[in-house]
Order: C-alpha cells, then sequence, then structure tokens
C-alpha cells in the first residue's frame, strides 16, 4: 500500500508543472506561454500514423512585429544528411535538425500549416510525418496569449489593427543569487546528526532508512546549511525534502518550500540535483523520459529563487523529451 501510495504521490507531481504554468494541449499540439509573455509550440507525429517519433517546434518573444522561430528533430538514432520538408506538392530543401530555418522557409511553413493536414520530412528513403492536427488551435492561443489576434502579425486571425495594440514583453524578474560556500568534509560529517534531529518523520515513514534513501548537504552560508532526503520512490524517479538547519546545534531544522511558477510552492522536489550552486528538478511523466517538467532554483538571501521552468506535456516516445516549453524565466545576477 506504500508503494502505490507513493507512487500516486510522484504522479501527481509529474504533472505539476502542467497545472502550474500556461500549457495547453491541442490534439497532437502544445503550446505554453511564460512570465515574459513569450510563447513556444510544439508538434509531433500522430499516434495514429506509423511514423518515427519527430518535432516541429515554434518559438515567438511577445511584443509587436517579432519573428517567428522554427526548427525540427527527430528521433536521435537518426543521423540524416539531406533533410527536405515537404510541404504538400512543395519542398523546402536544406534543411538542419535543431537549426533554425530560414526567414522565407519560415514564412512558407506557417502558411501550409494552417492548410495543410501533414508535413512530412524526408531523408532519401525515410520520412517523418508530422501531424497538424491541432495546429489552428494551438496557434491562436499563441496569438492570444500575446494580444495578436486581429493585427497583420497573428500567424492565426490577421486583421487591420495596429501592430503597436500588441501586447508587450512583460520584464523578467531579477534573482540576485548568493555565491555559496564551499562544502567540506567537515559540512558533510553533520549530514546524519542534522538528519536524526528532524522532526516530525513523515519523510522516514515514507521512506524508511532500510531502503537506502539518497541524501545530500550543500553549506549555504557560515551559520547555515541545506539538506535532502529522498521521500518516496517510483519505478523511475524519487522525490525529495529540503531542509534549512544551523551548521551547529542545536540545528532547528526546517522543511522548505520551493517556488514554483504562478506563485506555487512544494516541499517535495523531484531528481533533485545540485551543481555549482544551483538546484534542478525533473520530473519524469513516464519512463522513457519523453514528457513531464522541470523547474531551476538560485539560493539568495531569502531563500530559493524560481530562476527557470519548462515543460514538455505530450508524450510521443522522443529521446529526451523532444523540446520542453519554457514556462518561467528570470535574470540571474550575482
Amino acid at each position: 500500500m506504500l508503494i502505490l501510495k507513493t507512487w500516486a504521490a510522484l504522479y501527481a507531481l509529474a504533472l505539476s508543472g502542467v497545472a502550474h504554468a500556461q500549457v495547453f494541449a491541442f490534439k497532437d499540439w502544445a503550446v505554453a506561454c511564460d512570465n515574459t509573455r513569450h510563447c513556444e509550440a510544439v508538434a509531433y507525429q500522430s499516434e495514429e500514423l506509423d511514423s518515427a517519433p519527430v518535432v516541429l517546434w515554434l518559438s515567438r518573444d511577445a511584443g509587436p512585429d517579432t519573428p517567428v522561430r522554427v526548427q525540427v528533430d527527430m528521433d536521435e538514432s537518426e543521423d540524416p544528411k539531406q533533410l527536405g520538408l515537404r510541404l504538400g506538392t512543395t519542398t523546402l530543401k536544406g534543411i538542419s535538425r535543431g537549426q533554425d530555418l530560414s526567414p522565407a522557409h519560415t514564412k512558407q511553413l506557417l502558411a501550409h500549416v494552417l492548410a495543410g493536414q501533414t508535413l512530412t520530412l524526408a531523408d532519401g528513403a525515410k520520412r517523418w510525418e508530422l501531424s497538424l492536427a491541432g495546429s489552428h488551435a494551438a496557434l491562436l492561443k499563441m496569438d492570444d496569449v500575446q494580444g495578436r489576434v486581429g493585427t497583420p502579425g497573428a500567424l492565426v486571425r490577421k486583421g487591420k489593427k495596429p501592430e503597436a495594440t500588441v501586447l508587450p514583453a512583460v520584464s523578467a524578474p531579477k534573482v540576485h543569487a548568493a555565491t555559496l560556500p564551499k562544502t567540506t568534509k567537515a559540512d558533510e560529517a553533520l549530514l546524519q546528526p542534522i538528519l536524526k534531529s528532524i522532526t516530525p518523520r513523515d519523510c522516514w515513514d515514507d521512506l524508511p532508512d532500510d531502503s537506502s534513501p539518497d541524501t545530500s548537504l550543500v553549506r549555504v552560508s557560515s551559520t547555515q546549511v541545506l539538506v535532502m532526503r529522498e521521500c518516496g520512490r517510483g519505478a523511475y524517479q524519487g522525490g525529495s525534502g529540503v531542509w534549512l538547519a544551523n551548521s551547529k546545534p542545536p540545528y532547528a531544522a526546517k522543511r522548505l518550500e520551493l517556488p514554483l511558477p504562478q506563485g506555487k510552492t512544494s516541499d517535495y522536489v523531484m531528481n533533485l540535483s545540485v551543481t555549482d550552486g544551483r538546484f534542478a528538478s525533473y520530473e519524469k511523466g513516464r519512463g522513457v523520459n519523453d514528457c513531464g517538467a522541470g523547474y531551476d532554483w538560485a539560493w539568495t538571501a531569502k531563500g530559493f529563487a524560481l530562476t527557470g521552468a519548462w515543460s514538455a506535456p505530450l508524450c510521443r516516445g522522443m529521446p529526451g523529451g523532444g523540446y520542453s516549453l519554457r514556462t518561467f524565466t528570470a535574470d540571474i545576477a550575482p
């Protein structure tokens, strides 16, 4: 029963990135817009067609007269040499995977997306079929969030409203990241005494010590450390709690709530990693790692600050999740 209960919690958290941001799914397309009104969209192969994994990615910053960026990619095991993109009877040549299409190719592709049924990416005899099911609704949502409907620069419903009426970009918040002290061997020796001092013990109830939970410690100031302990585990991911503690007794460890987009918080962090003083979490939607959500934080004088978030809401077998969609961004300053 405990394993099933823990897995249910992990699965719910793996979908939390979708719930906490402007993320929308329309058949074979998905759209996400972040806190600056930057929007991105992805399209994949239809689940009803026998096509290898393939992805089309579109990106557009907020504000009048901003260009659209477009890229295509496919299964990482493929190494195509001469890619062509078929738009009905027209073929765009010289396409490179993971590289921006030219402005001319982008214009042709966008026109076809609204009129066609599929896009075909070809490399000799190999074919990848991109679905356009949901494209109209997805691009209209991008226009709506960015205030472009009825303007010349709209992707779907163009009109004569002045381009100057398009909503401006919102400034990203500034995060002043603290420079963390080096974590020493002496600091690491504090880990077990601090963990033993923590109350309540619900993390231990969910994942006892005999399950060999992951634990770690990071010094954040001359007087305080962060301790992390795994509190739940599924088939291919685990969730941890994070406590701020004094580095001398009494440790007074306090479990922290980490910030998420749209003012949400969570005291349960999936697949937590710490690199060069930056903290990151990745929530897998399923074991093949082709959907989920991720977050990045910096430690500041006031505690954790969210610096980035992304979502990959569609699960279509693309290794590594295809293109993730940005749902939050911040400017990091020392």
